[in-house]
């Protein structure tokens, strides 16, 4: 019998498959231009980090002798520098996206990657604000059960403790609030009564009535209000209560030791800082209780 030889051949199907490609370096760009729902990010002043680490420097008017000094406090770094966010999305699963809805499985793929972030920078902000806020008297509502009273008396306080801040010095009436989940209500249902904005990004942010913004705190089972200032303008930063010092968010891919998969993972490296001027009975950050 002749030995029959017998070649292992690909076959070549020219199926219609669609954009069946992925491109990590499409998802990148999606993922860096998505608009932001954390916290931090939208009530600090943001400054790019050109170093490992770095201070904020500010003056001020000396209390004795009318002399001014410098006051500096340190950016501290987050501990994703060493601990990258495993987000447990492997490549494969991205590539399923982007072959069942095309071009938008980028997008789908980057909100995910993204709210992965937000959620952990809200956890770690509301520490920092914990921390930091100095803490007021209990604002006690007087008609909890009607919403017009209680967003009087909300903004009422909060208006109160923005000009408490700016007393003996004025800083800034640009500022934030952060309301418990439940005393909400009251702005969002409300506030165009009294000429609020709408906002229209699909964060946090209830309103803004005058020069404060109102957010939702996404701990449902907060009772703190917190209260701060809060400048957009690059000349007028230094009045911000909250500093961030922000370094590029790198999406990262990782092998998944026992299946070998290729995972993605998030390194989020930013730092943060309370404004040196904070402080000594002139504190830009406060807090509440409410009930």
């Amino acid at each position: 019998m002749e030995n029959e030889e017998k070649l292992i051949l690909e076959e070549t199907h020219n199926d219609d498959i669609g954009t069946a490609d992925f491109n990590f370096n499409t998802l990148v760009k999606v993922f860096q231009e998505l608009s932001t729902a954390s916290l931090i990010r939208s009530v600090a002043a943001v400054v790019p980090m050109k170093m490992s680490t770095g201070q904020i420097i500010n003056i001020k008017k000396n209390a004795t002798t009318d002399a001014f000094e410098t006051v500096v406090n340190t950016l501290t770094v987050n501990t994703d520098t060493s601990n990258p966010t495993q987000t447990g999305l492997s490549i494969e699963a991205v590539t399923d996206l982007q072959n069942q809805y095309g071009l938008d499985g980028y997008a789908i793929a980057a909100k995910l990657l993204k709210g992965i972030v937000d959620q952990a920078e809200n956890t770690a902000f509301l520490t920092f604000l914990n921390a930091n806020a100095l803490a007021q008297p209990v604002l006690t509502l007087t008609a909890p059960a009607s919403s017009e009273q209680s967003l009087f008396e909300i903004t009422q306080r909060v208006q109160e403790l923005v000009i408490k801040m700016n007393t003996p010095n004025f800083r800034t009436f640009s500022a934030f609030a952060i309301l418990p989940y439940k005393n909400a209500a009251s702005i969002s249902a409300l506030s165009h009564y009294v000429r609020g904005s709408e906002e229209s990004e699909t964060n946090m942010v209830l309103n803004k009535m005058g020069r404060t913004m109102y957010y939702v705190n996404p701990d449902v089972a907060a009772t703190e209000m917190y209260v701060g200032l809060h400048e957009t303008g690059k000349a007028n930063m230094g009045a911000s209560s909250v500093i961030m010092g922000t370094f590029p968010q790198e999406i990262l891919r990782t092998t998944h030791v026992e299946s070998f998969n290729t995972n993605m993972g998030i390194l989020n490296r930013y730092a943060t800082a309370m404004n040196p001027l904070s402080g000594g009975g002139f504190e830009m950050l406060m807090s509440a209780v409410i009930s």
